[in-house]
C-alpha cells in the first residue's frame, strides 16, 4: 500500500494532526496569501494599470484575475509542469520503496498499454516484440492491446516497420496505434520543456539511466495523450541490449509499473514479474 510521508498527512489532513493542519494550512498559508496580494495591488498594480491604459480600477481587477485563473489552467493541464513539480516533491518529502519479495507467474493478462524493445531479427523469425503485441492484441477481441510504444535503435527502426507490416497483415487493425521511431516525440516529465523520442542514439544504447528516463517518458505521454493509467500498461524487457533491459527495470521499480518478458524455456510463455513492497523513510532527502 502506498504511504505518504507523516508531515504531508498533518498538513492536508486535519483528522491527522488538527492543530499542525489549522497552523499551516490555515494560519501560515493565509499571511503568505495576504502578502503577495497586498504586494501587488498596492504596489504593483497602478503601475501596471498605467502601462495597459485602463482607466476603471475594477475592469482592471477582473482582467487580472481572468488572465491569471486562464494562466493557471493552462499550466495544470497544458503544460507538464504539475507533473514535473509532483515528481519533484514525491522525491523530496515522500518515501522510497524497497523490494521485499519478487515472483515470477505465467502472464495470462492483457493490457491497453505495452512497452516494448524491437531487436534486429531476421525477416522470417518472431521477434520479442511481435510475441508481446500478439498477446496483448488477443486477436482483436475485448480487452485488447491499444497503444504500443516500441523503443528502437537506430539499427532496429526499420525492423519496426517491417514488424508494423507483418502484424497488419496478420490481423492488426486500426484499433491498434504502434508508436516508434525518431518522429515520435515526448515530454520529458523529470526535465521540464525538454522531449525525447523513441529512436535510442548508438552512443546511448548502453546508457540505462537514459532508458529509464526514456521509459518514465513514455508513461507521461500514456497517461497526457492517451489517458492510460501506469497500471493499464506493461513493460517488457525481453529485446534489446543488457543495458536496455536494465534502464526499463529501473523505470519500472514501482509498485504500480508492471513488467514481463518472454520465457527462453518451451513454447515462449510470457512471464510476468510481480514485486511486492514495503515502504521506508527516505533518510537521504
Amino acid at each position: 500500500m502506498k504511504q505518504r510521508n507523516p508531515i504531508i498527512e498533518w498538513v492536508t489532513d486535519p483528522t491527522k494532526n488538527f492543530l499542525t493542519s489549522f497552523l499551516v494550512g490555515t494560519l501560515l498559508f493565509t499571511i503568505i496569501s495576504d502578502g503577495i496580494s497586498a504586494l501587488f495591488w498596492d504596489n504593483l498594480s497602478e503601475w501596471l494599470q498605467a502601462k495597459l491604459n485602463i482607466e476603471e480600477l475594477s475592469t482592471f481587477r477582473l482582467i487580472v484575475v481572468v488572465v491569471l485563473i486562464l494562466a493557471i489552467f493552462v499550466l495544470i493541464y497544458v503544460t507538464p509542469f504539475s507533473r514535473w513539480l509532483k515528481r519533484r516533491l514525491v522525491r523530496t518529502f515522500g518515501n522510497t520503496p524497497q523490494t521485499v519479495q519478487t515472483n515470477v507467474r505465467p502472464l495470462r493478462e492483457t493490457f491497453p498499454g505495452l512497452i516494448a524493445v524491437m531487436g534486429r531479427t531476421l525477416p522470417n523469425d518472431e521477434s520479442p516484440a511481435e510475441r508481446a503485441i500478439l498477446h496483448h492484441w488477443n486477436g482483436g477481441q475485448t480487452p485488447h492491446l491499444l497503444h504500443c510504444w516500441i523503443v528502437c535503435t537506430q539499427q532496429s527502426e526499420s525492423s519496426a516497420q517491417e514488424l508494423q507490416k507483418k502484424l497488419i497483415d496478420k490481423g492488426l487493425s486500426q484499433g491498434c496505434a504502434l508508436h516508434y521511431g525518431d518522429d515520435y516525440w515526448m515530454d520529458d516529465p523529470e526535465n521540464f520543456g525538454e522531449q525525447l523520442n523513441l529512436c535510442v542514439a548508438d552512443d546511448l544504447i548502453d546508457d540505462p539511466i537514459y532508458i529509464q528516463r526514456l521509459i518514465n517518458c513514455i508513461y507521461a505521454d500514456a497517461c497526457t495523450r492517451y489517458d492510460l493509467d501506469e497500471s493499464e500498461m506493461i513493460a517488457d524487457f525481453t529485446g534489446g541490449t543488457k543495458s536496455m533491459s536494465a534502464g526499463i527495470l529501473l523505470a519500472c521499480a514501482t509498485a504500480a509499473r508492471r513488467l514481463q518478458y518472454i520465457s527462453q524455456l518451451g513454447n515462449r510463455e510470457l512471464m510476468e514479474i510481480e514485486i511486492a513492497y514495503k515502504l521506508v523513510p527516505d533518510k537521504s532527502a
